[in-house]
């Protein structure tokens, strides 16, 4: 379980390392949406692995919508990953 601050930066690098572990490129973050009052905003960030979305997760910043994305598109790899197995 991951907690908050630089403890929550493990998700995006594992999902980084798991990708050139497999020779596949970093993923990328892009923001699909912002929502509400500048001060309680909502970020939407969409996880994509080379190009093909991955995963989608909101979150009070960008960075918190990134981390939870890195920890869905994680666990999405891995059900795969035992799937093939």
């Amino acid at each position: 379980v991951f907690g908050s601050g630089d403890d929550a930066d493990v998700r995006k690098s594992a999902l980084q390392e798991l990708l050139q572990a497999r020779g596949d490129p970093v993923p990328e973050y892009i923001v699909v949406s912002e929502e509400g009052p500048s001060h309680r905003r909502q970020f939407r960030v969409e996880c994509r692995i080379s190009g093909r979305p991955v995963s989608q997760a909101a979150g009070a910043s960008k960075k918190a919508a990134q981390q939870e994305a890195a920890r869905l598109a994680l666990a999405a790899l891995e059900d795969v990953r035992a799937a093939d197995q």
